[in-house]
């Protein structure tokens, strides 16, 4: 169970929100806050099309989604707060799911009060038009679904309850069907369900909607759903498809990493090559033989690397009902990586299953197919590596967040590598906006026993997706080999949200210090998106001319006054530290800059200067 009401294990953290407890530092998951939308328009347009489509443009059965285009989509759904995603579910029926949970499409939590209860997330079907049923047509209209609790997310409490409700001819909403949470022995297992629609329901706007019933101050209590299916002519024991699918996102052919650098294919491949792994799950209730191909490609260019498989057969024949693992061959070591510029490898992975659109009806030799519905949309799944310069557990998909909230702290990444190498640069996908411009000391460790060999100030830069990452290059020669780590020092007691992909889990390679020693993650399970830039030649050559003297700020910590010692400064600037600059009085004396902190709140300040061209930055602690 990830969260934990005593606050001593595992827990989340929501922006704005404070928690009496949050001196129990730890390192923990959290939800990732999602940018706001600023156009006003885009809102007023949305409301119009739903205002046309209840007027003009109702659906008609079949209604069917698995999610395995990894959207909710508009034309479909009306949704609060819920996302896809192909990779929270645990073994679901098909690849893509949806999640509903406590916070809105934002990440921010519906409640600033930490143990309220309600209405969360909900996902409402767009307008049905069941009116022109017939009579032998009115008691076969079912609706089916798969549900899961928590997933990869958050276990519901046994006051926490997804509901499902009918609207009626009236437009009110009635409550059909519930679960109630606090079971931990659902987590591993999809379950079906299959709800009668009555004729009460039949009538031309019926729609039908999931909704949340738990906790609002945070990403807890989440419901998984996927396979959500509609249509007549069905009965309660409906609950078998014509439907072969594959189940999750292909493994990494470089095992635990997500990215490789291309010189290190092009001198070590053996040292990362394995086999490419997937699922199916068959929905029939009958046996079908099947067959894979996982191909390897140059995305950009489309050239094909390798065929690892080509109509494989699967052996023995997938029974009726059955999930599967599955293997490819391995990436020949000596493949011959004719790419001279980093690129991203893409691999393709399909099944080969006789699958095609549902059969609506058949009379003697014709066979009437229902375009709507087409069960090869799940048969096929790439996944992208990018061959370039830095190593990566993750896959890029931010899923959550991860971070620390203690002053101090520090949180490391472990990589390993088989060449000796230099540390060019970090990257970090830091998915708070509202932390843009906040202070963190980077830093690199050969043992997390010893000192760090390279640290450095640096602000968290201003990005414009959730998914970019800051790029901070080192501008030093700092090698490494075999284990090493990366990480940060924060300067406050707020998270510093890091971005977390779920497609697979390195969660034992990240480390924390909140308390003085360093402590092995075994809570979050997940790839922490931090990832170190290579190169195997020196990075940056040293300089011959000698080092420039460097300002002298005294006395730090400060009472109320500091004294910058230089010769000029060109610029020079004075910020908290959130990143906000502040007006400072600063006046001049002989040897160069006094800056006034006489009326300034105690805490964590930077001091940024540029000098001939260089700029520099100084932290200083105001008692």
């Amino acid at each position: 169970m990830l969260f934990n009401r005593n606050w001593g294990v595992l827990g989340f953290s929501i922006v704005g929100i404070l928690y009496c407890l949050s001196a129990n530092a730890q390192f923990q998951q959290l939800p990732t806050p999602r940018p706001a939308t600023h156009s006003n328009d885009r809102d007023t347009e949305r409301g119009t099309t739903l205002h046309m489509r209840l007027l003009d443009d109702r659906l008609t059965l079949p209604f069917w989604d698995d999610f395995s285009s990894g959207l909710i989509r508009e034309d479909l759904w009306e949704s609060r707060g819920v996302l896809a995603s192909m990779t929270l579910g645990i073994n679901p029926p098909s690849i893509g799911v949806c999640y509903l949970d406590g916070v809105d499409e934002k990440g921010e939590a519906y409640s600033r009060e930490l143990l309220e209860n309600g209405e969360g997330d909900r996902l409402t079907s767009m307008p049905i038009d069941l009116s022109g049923l017939s009579g032998d047509e009115a008691g076969t209209v079912f609706l089916s679904f798969f549900w899961q609790a928590a997933g990869r997310g958050e276990m519901p409490d046994n006051n926490d309850q997804l509901e499902l409700h009918f609207m009626n001819e009236e437009g009110e909403w009635e409550m059909v069907w519930q679960v109630i949470g606090g079971d931990e022995e659902v987590t591993t297992d999809f379950t079906q369900e299959i709800i009668q629609v009555s004729e009460e329901f039949h009538h031309e706007q019926f729609r039908f909607r999931f909704m949340h019933i738990g906790r609002l101050s945070g990403p807890f209590d989440t419901w998984v759903l996927d396979y959500i299916y509609l249509d007549k002519n069905r009965n309660s024991s409906d609950l078998f498809y014509e439907d072969r699918t594959l189940t999750q996102l292909p493994s990494s052919p470089f095992g635990k990493y997500g990215a490789v650098p291309l010189f290190e294919l092009s001198r070590k491949a053996e040292e990362y090559l394995g086999p490419i792994t997937g699922q199916f799950k068959n929905l029939s209730n009958r046996f079908r033989a099947m067959e894979f191909t996982v191909q390897l490609r140059n995305l950009q260019t489309g050239a094909l690397i390798q065929n690892l498989n080509v109509n494989t057969p699967l052996n023995p024949v997938p029974q009726a009902g059955e999930r599967r693992s599955f293997e490819s061959l391995t990436l020949q070591e000596d493949i011959e990586w004719e790419e001279e510029d980093p690129f991203d490898l893409e691999a393709l992975m399909y099944l080969s299953t006789g699958d095609r659109y549902k059969v609506e009806s058949i009379n003697g030799r014709d066979t009437v197919f229902n375009f709507s519905m087409d069960y090869k949309v799940n048969d096929t799944v790439r996944f992208v590596m990018p061959v370039r310069d830095f190593l990566a557990y993750d896959n890029g998909s931010v899923d959550y967040s991860a971070g620390i909230n203690q002053r101090s702290g520090m949180l490391a990444l472990r990589y390993e590598i088989a060449t000796p190498v230099y540390i060019k640069g970090i990257s970090i996908n830091f998915t708070n906006f509202m932390q843009r411009g906040r202070s963190i000391e980077l830093m690199v460790w050969d043992s997390l026993g010893q000192d760090p060999v390279y640290r450095r100030e640096v602000l968290i830069p201003e990005v414009e997706d959730i998914a970019e990452f800051a790029y901070f290059s080192l501008g030093s020669n700092i090698r490494v080999s075999g284990r090493f780590y990366i990480g940060f020092m924060q300067f406050t007691n707020d998270f510093i949200y890091v971005g977390l992909d779920k497609s697979s889990d390195s969660g034992e390679d990240i480390f924390y210090n909140v308390s003085g020693a360093w402590q092995q993650n075994d809570e979050v399970s997940g790839n922490l998106m931090m990832r170190p830039h290579l190169s195997i030649n020196e990075v940056v050559e040293e300089p011959e001319e000698e080092l420039e003297e460097e300002v002298r700020a005294f006395p730090n910590p400060v009472v109320d006054r500091l004294y910058l010692e230089a010769s000029e400064l060109d610029e020079l600037g004075v910020y908290d530290f959130q990143g906000r600059r502040i007006e400072a009085r600063i006046e001049d004396y002989e040897k160069g800059k006094i800056i006034h902190f006489e009326d300034r709140q105690k805490g964590i300040y930077l001091i940024r200067y540029r000098r001939k061209d260089k700029v520099r930055s100084v932290r200083i602690l105001v008692k």
